[in-house]
């Protein structure tokens, strides 16, 4: 794991070297922030689950700016050479990116659990509801980072490979909106089970189901293949 250690190393540095990385951070507080205050203090929710729910749209939109430069950065910077000749293994690349972005994506996460105060202090919040909000919103964020990474290593422009994240995360969040229009039972439960916010509804409810974790864990899992399979046959 040491070629995991040093391309993660590598990539937190590029991360905190940047003013991006704390651009994104304040522009997601900034937005969870408003939607917390809409929601308990405007709206009188005494619960995490609409705030959380906002969150994981937020994080549809926030993740490819985050995952663009993985890749693509290394393309336009004439560095991938480099990087492709050191004594590491494809998938110690791959995977030491992705961790790098994803310890981003956990401090985001962490720095919301602040709106957790007030809602501690003065109401009586269901603390296994937002418990398991919050894995709900991690096994998200895993996903969608893995995605918009594999987009980044498919082009050496960060804009066409945040403009190609969008769409399809957006496509994973809303397909099962269109199970309704399906005519057979099979389509009907393939645009169910695909739907990233039919899943991320269930954890928001409570309910850790193996079904959601699975399906989470197994697209984060094959978008990482899928982006060692094409660094590997890449000339």
């Amino acid at each position: 794991m040491n070629g995991v250690t040093a391309v993660l190393h590598k990539e937190l540095t590029n991360y905190f070297q940047s003013p991006i990385a704390y651009f994104i951070v304040a522009v997601f507080l900034l937005g969870t922030g408003y939607f917390f205050i809409d929601h308990v203090f405007l709206r009188g929710s005494a619960s995490m689950d609409t705030t959380l729910q906002s969150m994981g749209i937020l994080l549809i939109i926030v993740v490819p700016a985050i995952s663009m430069r993985l890749f693509s950065s290394e393309y336009s910077g004439r560095t991938i050479e480099l990087l492709m000749t050191l004594p590491l293994r494809k998938w110690e690349i791959v995977l030491g990116k992705y961790l790098g972005a994803f310890i981003i994506f956990l401090i985001m996460t962490l720095t919301t659990c602040i709106n957790l105060i007030p809602l501690v202090l003065y109401g009586n919040p269901d603390i296994l509801n937002i418990i398991s909000g919050y894995v709900g919103f991690i096994l998200l964020g895993m996903a969608c980072i893995a995605i918009g990474q594999l987009f980044s290593s498919l082009t050496e422009n960060q804009i066409i490979a945040a403009l190609m994240t969008w769409p399809v995360l957006l496509g994973f969040w809303f397909v099962g909106k269109f199970k309704s229009f399906q005519q057979t039972a099979w389509l009907r439960s393939l645009s169910d089970y695909l739907s990233f916010s039919g899943h991320y509804g269930d954890f928001l409810r409570g309910l850790i189901r193996s079904e959601g974790v699975i399906f989470f864990l197994a697209v984060t899992t094959i978008a990482l293949i899928l982006n060692t399979a094409y660094i590997r046959g890449r000339r």
